[in-house]
């Protein structure tokens, strides 16, 4: 017999609460609290299927990390991969667009919200790169960058030589103002299915966040 979630406990003992002198509304409460229950065991069903976030700290300057594929689809002209992990107890991640065929240098990745998912994915970003973290935070809807392929390159700048299964991108992010430019190593692994996101340069942290946050 399959042992109750916590959640499912907690539903049955408010449902024992219930006075049933109105035959009517306990039915309708009785089937509001079974949907409610019935929502959260799946979504903790889902949360308990991730895999953790993957933190390189002892790689450049802490700031590396890998998050997994749990999707990916295709159109015409793109791969659009839904990247999730989980980190303490919260899922983490967005919808990470790619163009089919990667050029040496063009545009089309995009960034998409997946809502409570890509918020908690910038909250944790904020922590691993050690800027102060703000109360309202919320993932930007979409965020276009333009990239350049290193796939041509036999080797990364640490010396690791790079592997035929993995496609390398830098990705630039760049805004209006004089300042608003960062650039990201994406390392998109999909044979283990993970995406690793490898830092450029450490200055570059308070740019990538900036275009990655929604304006509010």
């Amino acid at each position: 017999m399959k042992t109750p979630t916590t959640e499912e406990i907690q539903c049955f003992k408010q449902l024992s609460k219930l006075k049933m002198t109105k035959p009517f509304i306990g039915i309708i409460l009785l089937t509001v609290l079974f949907i409610r229950c019935d929502e959260k065991a799946s979504n903790q069903n889902k949360i308990d299927k991730l895999q953790n976030i993957v933190i390189d700290k002892q790689k450049d300057w802490g700031g590396n990390f890998k998050l997994h594929i749990q999707n990916k689809s295709v159109n015409d002209s793109s791969y659009i991969y839904t990247v999730c992990s989980v980190e303490k107890g919260l899922p983490i991640g967005f919808e990470l667009e790619i163009p089919v065929r990667i050029n040496k240098f063009g545009d089309g990745v995009i960034f998409r919200s997946l809502g409570d998912t890509s918020d908690n994915f910038l909250k944790l970003l904020y922590s691993i790169y050690g800027l102060n973290l703000q109360p309202t935070l919320k993932f930007t809807k979409k965020t276009s960058c333009s990239y350049a392929s290193l796939n041509d390159l036999g080797f990364k700048g640490d010396g690791q030589k790079r592997l035929e299964t993995i496609n390398y991108i830098k990705v630039f992010f760049e805004g209006d103002g004089e300042n608003e430019y960062a650039e990201l190593y994406l390392n998109i692994d999909e044979p283990n299915g993970m995406i690793e996101f490898e830092e450029k340069d450490f200055e570059y942290r308070p740019y990538i966040v900036f275009f990655l946050t929604a304006d509010l």
